[in-house]
């Protein structure tokens, strides 16, 4: 039987490709496991890379989260695209809507400048009684109904606890913005300290060198379950993979790819993800995000969806 609780959509947040030839092996003592770096990143240790150094700031980078917080006091367009999907993969309701947001530096509001919805997405037509909780989290991380002004979040904030849809929010961050750390959630939440000496055992880690958008060269963190440990019936391991692009000249984040997938007694998941970044004038700010993933939990019907949002016009 499983336990019940209903805010379970946290772990939304995205297989491993080494891109080098030559490799080498690196041993880091209190990180508790062994990083694997290609040819290029190797020659770039030698010449005064410190790569003990960016395996904590893989842990402790902030700018991604900067980034997804600087588009809360800025003008954009976004295009939104959501599917619900049956178990046989047929599609069985459809959300897409382009909107802009205005924002004068603190307060902001959203425009929806066209939306169109399809499917069974609502329970009750008639008062908009929304089905899907996919949805509901999408709404909640994407859109503004109301003008918003930073100074009173940040006052109500301060004055409460997060509960509610505001919790399953706030551990959502966690895991997109600091991947490898515990996460508050029953029965996985140390199996997400992936560098931690018990979970670090069951990964293969690498730094290589790639361009990101075929322009932007990046050093690129990869963190992916050994094979052996990929077909065991008993999940020891809930982040599947983690891919993130650093960007060799500033070391800012521009690019995430997780996939995370657990089956137990409580619930079924399995999830990618994919969040990139640009810069817009000394900015960096999301560029796209997509999600590909089905859950089961208790007291909630199975919902298999994908969506996507593209950010532009800043």
């Amino acid at each position: 039987m499983k336990l019940k609780f209903n805010w379970f959509l946290l772990v939304l947040i995205a297989p491993l490709v080494l891109w080098g030839q030559e490799e080498s092996t690196f041993d880091f003592g209190d990180f508790g496991g062994v990083v694997l770096m290609d040819s290029i990143v190797v020659s770039a240790s030698r010449s005064g890379f410190d790569v003990q150094d960016f395996i904590q700031l893989v842990r402790e980078d902030e700018s991604f989260y900067q980034a997804f917080r600087n588009i809360r006091t800025l003008s954009y367009q976004s295009d939104n695209n959501l599917v619900m999907y049956d178990k046989k993969g047929k599609e069985k309701a459809k959300y897409e809507s382009v909107t802009k947001q205005v924002s004068d530096g603190n307060c902001r509001e959203m425009e929806f400048l066209s939306e169109s919805i399809s499917g069974n997405f609502y329970k009750r037509k008639k008062k908009k009684k929304l089905r899907y909780y996919t949805y509901k989290l999408f709404d909640r991380l994407f859109f503004t109904h109301s003008r918003i002004c930073e100074s009173k979040v940040a006052q109500q904030q301060q004055s409460t606890s997060p509960k509610g849809m505001e919790k399953h929010v706030a551990e959502l961050k966690k895991l997109i913005f600091s991947p490898g750390e515990k996460a508050d959630v029953p029965m996985i939440g140390k199996k997400t300290e992936i560098f931690s000496e018990k979970m670090a055992k069951y990964y293969d880690f690498s730094i290589s060198s790639k361009l990101y958008e075929d322009s932007i060269d990046c050093y690129v963190f990869s963190a992916v379950v050994k094979p052996e440990f990929q077909t065991r019936k008993v999940d020891k391991t809930v982040i599947k993979s983690l891919h993130t692009y650093f960007e060799k000249e500033s070391f800012q984040v521009m690019a995430r790819d997780y996939q995370l997938k657990y089956f137990g007694a409580l619930f079924d998941f399995d999830i990618a993800m994919r969040i990139e970044l640009t810069k817009t004038g000394e900015l960096y700010v999301p560029s796209y995000l997509e999600y590909d993933g089905f859950w089961d939990v208790p007291t909630k019907k199975p919902e298999i969806s994908k969506f996507s949002s593209r950010f532009y016009d800043y």
